[in-house]
């Protein structure tokens, strides 16, 4: 079963700590977090192509809860952690 909901885009008016709640858990429910626990490379036991998928799929979260304006300030960042 899917359960669909509606994240508001990010865009400096709304409160930035019930933002970054509610993206968080979105990454919970996605499995992904692991990407922006204070770890910014791979853990040892895990295998590249797997660390690889799980970092990709959290920037893309994270890109698609942000407002072109946020946005824009951090298009050039290149890791998770970063965003």
């Amino acid at each position: 079963m899917t359960t669909k909901f509606k994240v508001e885009k990010f865009d400096r008016k709304s409160n930035f700590l019930l933002r970054k709640m509610r993206v968080t858990l979105l990454l919970v429910k996605e499995d992904t977090q692991k990407a922006i626990l204070d770890i910014e490379k791979k853990p040892s036991k895990m295998k590249d192509n797997e660390w690889n998928d799980i970092d990709f799929h959290t920037k893309a979260t994270i890109i698609l809860c942000l407002s072109d304006e946020v946005l824009n300030n951090v298009v050039n960042e290149e890791t998770t952690v970063g965003l």
